[in-house]
């Protein structure tokens, strides 16, 4: 526990998990689903850390991006039917314990990585079935291996196709007509034609997918304010709820003028000053970013 934990009562920021790993490469920390022999799909136990970890990472000052990935050959194979079989609790029916625990449990996943104030960037292999596919659709951006496929796992066991806020972001991300022929069909889509569709950022070989995602996520912070790329984020997502077009010039008002006024908006004015020129060259950490 440090000062800061200490002055302000936030927790300290320690990520120990079972079914998750988290490993920090400086501002990106890189969490993977850590059950391969499962294909990783989602145990409760899974799901808890997950959504621990991203309920503390907003409050990381440390942490600038995560990349989510899965160990293994899948990314996410949807829930895990060992634990669909365990007994509800004594005081609870079935229906009350996938209303209460099971699905807000899923879904809070979602909840929690659009609340979470670092850009997402999914580095994603394998399988996405089922609530793999939403947790795909949750991130902000994509590179996919070549072997990644996704596709509604639901529907085949007599599901929805609509599940963990799918319906929400993929017509947005890939367009209304194509979302309903990868929601209403659980024929697998692989990664180039999701690529061709606008689902990622980049196809790249399945070894080389976590390195593509580290390198994309390195160019970003080494090249943006903390405190403004977080904000970027929290404008497009509000964007995604079909708020009005006033409502979100206002909001990036709002955040540029907050922007402008850090230390860190303010060098980089500076830094942009011919008359500086000279300055910058001799002293560049003067004009770094430093989230003030």
């Amino acid at each position: 526990m440090n000062v800061y934990q200490d002055s302000y009562y936030l927790p300290e920021f320690t990520y120990d998990y079972e079914k998750i790993r988290i490993d920090k490469q400086g501002a990106v920390y890189i969490c993977s689903f850590n059950d391969e022999q499962n294909l990783n799909a989602m145990s409760y136990k899974q799901m808890s850390e997950f959504n621990d970890f991203l309920i503390k990472v907003r409050l990381d000052k440390d942490c600038r991006i995560i990349i989510l990935t899965g160990e293994g050959r899948s990314f996410c194979a949807g829930f895990n039917l060992n634990d669909l079989a365990l007994e509800p609790p004594e005081d609870m029916g079935r229906i009350q314990r996938d209303f209460y625990i099971m699905q807000r449990m899923c879904s809070d996943q979602i909840i929690n990585m659009r609340r979470c104030e670092q850009p997402i960037i999914g580095a994603l292999k394998g399988y996405a079935v089922g609530g793999g596919l939403s947790i795909s659709c949750a991130c902000d951006m994509r590179i996919l291996g070549e072997s990644f496929k996704m596709n509604a796992g639901y529907l085949s066991i007599g599901y929805t196709g609509t599940d963990m806020g799918g319906s929400f972001f993929l017509p947005k991300i890939i367009g209304y007509a194509r979302a309903c022929e990868v929601l209403m069909n659980p024929s697998r889509f692989d990664a180039q034609k999701l690529y061709e569709w606008g689902f990622a950022n980049k196809v790249v070989a399945d070894d080389d997918v976590l390195e593509e995602a580290l390198k994309f996520a390195q160019e970003i912070c080494a090249s943006t304010a903390p405190f403004s790329l977080r904000l970027t984020k929290e404008c497009l997502q509000t964007s995604l709820d079909g708020t009005s077009f006033e409502n979100v010039v206002k909001m990036e008002n709002r955040n540029q003028v907050l922007a402008s006024n850090t230390n860190d908006g303010i060098m980089g004015t500076l830094k942009m000053n011919p008359k500086n020129k000279e300055d910058v060259k001799e002293n560049p950490e003067k004009y770094a970013f430093h989230n003030k």
